[in-house]
């Protein structure tokens, strides 16, 4: 063969097996490309799905940190809350001890009036044994006769002074009594009052739940709320609606302005003074709800400020000059440690400023001790009262005994002179009425029965031993 078609062949051949592996090759690079293509779009898919799991990721993230936020608030709030407690502990242990040395006082009175009823009506009754001793060894059967209309007389006169004088008795008893009423019922309301206050602490968890929840509705909810909360603390405190406080008292200022008071209390003595329950908490609110530090410290400076204008507001209404016996300052109640906290943080002489313009500044703490107070001064005014009618009353009984002394002194007096009389009536019939009867016996002759002279009385009433009784 030649050899040049053998190599031509050997060149076709070689040509033909490098095309078909060729061809092969790119058909198998071919599918491998398909296959790699496939794989791509479903790593494309797969990385979409995480991409829209790292963005829900996120917004979780996001919401867990304000979660976070809140939390950090609440337990801030919850600490507040802690010391206000262990300030309530205090001011309950502070009440204990003047419940106790209140009990040891009215004891003490108690006993000083017992005492005082008890020698007046063992003087009463030694005054009425003597009387009716002395009258009893004093009239004689024979000057009965004389002296019965005088003793009468004596008898309804004694009478007349000893009625009034077991009434007065009777009305000292009644006093003492209703003394020691006052002082168990003063001590049952104190008791009841500890034990209200213990379960006002034990629910003040959730009061601040409903706190949040109430604040965060409309301005008129809120001053329902804060209203609400005055009341139940003035109640808590003792005082009565109607008699010891008014609830949004109608007056007008001296320009004629209708003015109209959430609350006007009565103090003893004629004052009263007005508590005012409507600030405005909407920066506080925001300042909770604030998502950085600096929205809540721009909210807090905007609390601060608007307890501010509230304070100024209340010192040109002028309620010293338009409620009668109005004292000078005003009670702004804010009703949360918390809010009132955030506003001194923020402004730390606005409480200096508010007395000075006649407005202080109250928690239901410092309101609670506040109404205590007063609570205290009419049970005080009470006593003082109940104290001025018993010393009048033993005043004029004293006044009585004295009378009724001088009129005992009057009939001894009045027995005496009858005595003497009687004593010289006798020795005159002895010595010049018998002496002549016996004479004429003996000239008649006939005498049957001696006449025997009445036997004369040697007893005297005996003078009283006290020696301003009779005065």
């Amino acid at each position: 063969m030649d050899p040049l078609f053998l190599g031509l062949g050997m060149a076709l051949a070689f040509f033909v097996s490098a095309t078909i592996g060729l061809f092969l090759a790119r058909a198998n690079a071919q599918k491998q490309l398909v296959r790699a293509e496939a794989d791509l779009a479903e790593r494309d898919g797969e990385l979409g799905q995480a991409r829209g799991n790292l963005g829900e990721l996120e917004t979780r993230l996001a919401a867990t940190n304000a979660e976070l936020k809140q939390l950090e608030n609440l337990r801030a709030e919850l600490q507040a809350e802690r010391t206000n407690g262990q300030a309530k502990a205090q001011e309950l242990a502070a009440l204990k001890a003047q419940m106790d040395e209140r009990e040891v006082g009215l004891e003490r009175e108690k006993q000083a009036l017992a005492k005082m009823g008890a020698e007046v009506q063992a003087k009463f009754q030694a005054l009425a044994t003597e009387v009716l001793e002395t009258s009893q060894k004093k009239l004689t059967e024979t000057a009965r006769a004389n002296l019965g209309a005088q003793q009468e007389k004596a008898v309804l006169e004694f009478k007349s002074l000893v009625n009034p004088v077991g009434e007065n008795l009777k009305a000292l008893r009644d006093h003492v009594e209703q003394v020691e009423k006052q002082r168990l019922s003063d001590k049952t309301g104190l008791v009841q009052q500890i034990q209200h206050l213990s379960e006002g602490l034990n629910r003040q968890q959730g009061e601040t739940a409903k706190l949040v929840n109430a604040l965060q509705r409309s301005s008129t909810t809120r001053g329902q709320w804060g209203e609400r909360t005055v009341e139940n603390i003035l109640e808590l405190a003792g005082l009565t609606k109607g008699i010891d406080y008014e609830s949004q008292h109608q007056t007008r200022s001296a320009e004629g302005e209708a003015l109209r008071p959430d609350f006007v209390v009565r103090l003893p003595g004629g004052g009263r003074f007005v508590i005012d329950s409507k600030v405005a908490l909407t920066a506080y609110l925001d300042a909770v709800d604030a998502v950085d530090e600096a929205g809540r410290k721009e909210a807090l400076g905007r609390h601060a400020q608007q307890v501010r204008t509230h304070v100024k507001q209340l010192a040109k209404k002028d309620y010293a000059s338009a409620v009668d016996g109005a004292i000078d300052f005003v009670a702004l109640f804010i009703p949360g440690e918390s809010f009132y906290s955030a506003a001194i943080d923020e402004d730390p002489n606005l409480f200096d400023e508010a007395v000075k313009a006649g407005v202080i500044i109250t928690t239901p703490a410092t309101l609670l001790a506040l109404a205590k107070a007063v609570s205290y001064g009419w049970r005080q005014q009470q006593l003082e009262d109940n104290a001025e009618k018993i010393s009048a009353l033993g005043a004029e009984l004293y006044e009585r005994l004295s009378t009724f002394s001088g009129h005992l002194d009057r009939v001894g007096s009045g027995l005496r002179s009858a005595t003497s009389n009687y004593n010289k009536a006798v020795s005159s019939l002895e010595s010049r009425v018998l002496v002549s009867g016996r004479k004429l016996a003996e000239l008649n002759g006939n005498a049957q029965k001696t006449i025997e002279p009445p036997k004369q009385v040697e007893e005297n009433p005996r003078a009283l031993a006290a020696p301003d009784a009779a005065e």
